[in-house]
């Protein structure tokens, strides 16, 4: 199971749930005070003061193989049959009302742990499964080390093109240019995006 620093929730009222929107957010970076993780802890305080609750879980310190393409989805009622870290997630998937991706770019996209928790989710995408799946808001918070803005978009297709599929709105994207060393985030016009975007539910 994961370690309890890949998990932490945020709420006013001391669980994972409120009465307000559950958010699920997954932040993608490997490094110790990352900004893309930055920007997720302000996302998640944001919509606090607004009643909502926010889980946050770090992808990078969880064990999840890759998907196998083996087509044994739901193979003994369960979505996958590989027992590993998202046999925990895939409940905290289907609960959210709202799920934010976070990470820092990588060769022109996501980092190789969020996607491998992407690919995973295809079970919940079966025909039969994805209308309770679909519906859901969604959000992106990228950064890294490029200020030239148009380095970003291979990795926000990708995520204009998951909430397509999935049937998810797409909520808004805050790309932050120029970030390089951890903790460089801070302070920027880029957390006042994130924060006002948090604001918006």
């Amino acid at each position: 199971m994961p370690t309890t620093a890949a998990w932490s929730s945020h709420s006013d009222k001391g669980g994972v749930f409120s009465m307000g929107k559950n958010i699920l957010i997954l932040t993608g970076s490997p490094r110790p005070g990352a900004n893309s993780l930055i920007m997720a802890e302000a996302f998640a305080k944001a919509a606090q003061k607004n009643g909502h609750a926010a889980t946050l879980v770090k992808t990078a310190q969880l064990r999840v193989g890759g998907c196998r393409a083996c087509e044994k989805c739901w193979t003994g009622g369960k979505p996958c049959i590989q027992q590993d870290d998202m046999q925990k997630l895939y409940p905290q998937l289907n609960l959210a009302d709202i799920i934010v991706f976070a990470s820092p770019l990588y060769f022109y996209g996501l980092s190789a742990q969020l996607k491998a928790v992407i690919d995973r989710f295809y079970p919940l995408t079966k025909d039969d499964k994805l209308p309770a799946f679909g519906g859901k808001q969604c959000v992106l918070l990228l950064c890294g080390a490029s200020e030239d803005e148009d380095d970003f978009e291979g990795a926000i297709r990708t995520y204009e093109l998951i909430c397509d599929y999935a049937g998810w709105e797409d909520c808004g994207v805050v790309s932050a240019c120029g970030v390089t060393n951890p903790g460089d985030v801070k302070g920027t016009v880029w957390m006042d995006e994130v924060e006002a975007l948090a604001g918006q539910f």
